[in-house]
């Protein structure tokens, strides 16, 4: 299992507020993060972290039987294997939403080590109505529940799911969404600090054992992660290297496999490609997050209760706020 001292920028690297690089990519990925980032240097420790998480990947899918290849040709390869894939009708949907929501409830009593007396929204995931599912509608959140795309219900290994849910309700996007509405959150907004606090809640919920007896769920996250820290490569690697479309999209998929997103690879690019910086910024305020939090876990609660209350404020302001406790 991949603790919080793996996914780190690295262990010798600069801090997260590096001294900027000239150039107007190099403002806008600072200007997103909200605390000064050097392009290439991100470049660089991203790739350190993507090394890290494949060569855990590595390990996991050596022991599901998958030996030859790539990580990325093995991700393809098990995402492949039918046994693992829902049924594409409203019983293999129901399907996967329960098992959405059980692993929500197992990791629920867990969220106590990491947050303390902070109040816990309930939070479930839903499946969306047969005309949306109908029309493509994207995944959307409508407290206390989320509601997911499961259109392409055969291309969502089930063991690609569980980091959805945790990302996009607890200890995800509905925590961080339900503090705001409490009042908690700064004033200085920050658009990259929903994402971020999102994919440093699959990493905790990874922290807190949620895949402890499930390799296979493991390797989800693991593959999640390389599709956020993916993107702080490609990203950098378009807007601070020069990388063509074609390449980027390679790069990509050589990275995660297979597009885990519930988008395709060449549509992110395209992302990247209209928002310099900003899908980078939330993969570093992510890896910022893990970095800053404390090794001892008794100081978790008041952690993350920093961080809430300060989110969703420029990374320097979440900064300063850790560095106080």
């Amino acid at each position: 299992m991949l603790t919080r001292r793996h996914l780190i920028l690295a262990a010798t690297a600069a801090p997260l507020a590096a001294g900027a690089q000239g150039g107007a990519y190099a403002d806008q990925l600072s200007d997103a993060l909200g605390a000064p980032v050097e392009p290439r240097v991100a470049h660089k420790e991203a790739l350190a972290v993507m090394a890290q998480l494949h060569a855990r990947a590595d390990r996991l899918l050596q022991a599901q039987g998958l030996r030859r290849g790539s990580v990325a040709e093995r991700l393809r390869a098990l995402a492949a294997r039918p046994q693992h894939l829902y049924p594409d009708d409203s019983a293999g949907r129901d399907r996967a939403v329960a098992d959405m929501n059980k692993r929500l409830e197992a990791l629920r009593p867990r969220l106590v080590q990491a947050f303390g007396e902070l109040p816990m929204p309930a939070g479930e995931v839903r499946r969306m109505s047969a005309a949306d599912e109908a029309r493509g509608r994207a995944g959307y959140r409508e407290p206390p529940a989320y509601y997911v795309d499961l259109k392409a219900i055969r291309t969502r290994p089930a063991w690609t799911l569980p980091s959805v849910a945790f990302h996009e309700t607890n200890p995800g996007h509905l925590l961080q969404m339900a503090t705001q509405r409490a009042g908690l959150g700064g004033q200085r907004y920050a658009s990259v600090f929903g994402e971020a606090w999102a994919t440093y809640a699959e990493q905790l919920a990874a922290d807190l054992g949620a895949y402890r007896a499930d390799p296979l769920a493991e390797i989800g996250f693991l593959q999640w992660m390389l599709f956020r820290v993916g993107r702080i490569v490609i990203d950098t690697g378009l807007n601070a290297h020069g990388w063509t479309r074609e390449a980027a999209v390679a790069r990509m998929r050589e990275i995660q496999g297979q597009s885990i997103a519930f988008i395709t690879m060449e549509q992110d690019v395209e992302r990247m490609i209209r928002s310099p910086g900003g899908y980078a910024a939330q993969g570093l305020g992510a890896l910022g997050l893990i970095r800053m939090r404390p090794a001892d876990r008794s100081r978790w609660p008041a952690f993350h209760r920093a961080v809430l209350q300060t989110g969703p404020a420029p990374f320097f302001e979440i900064e300063d706020a850790v560095r106080a406790l």
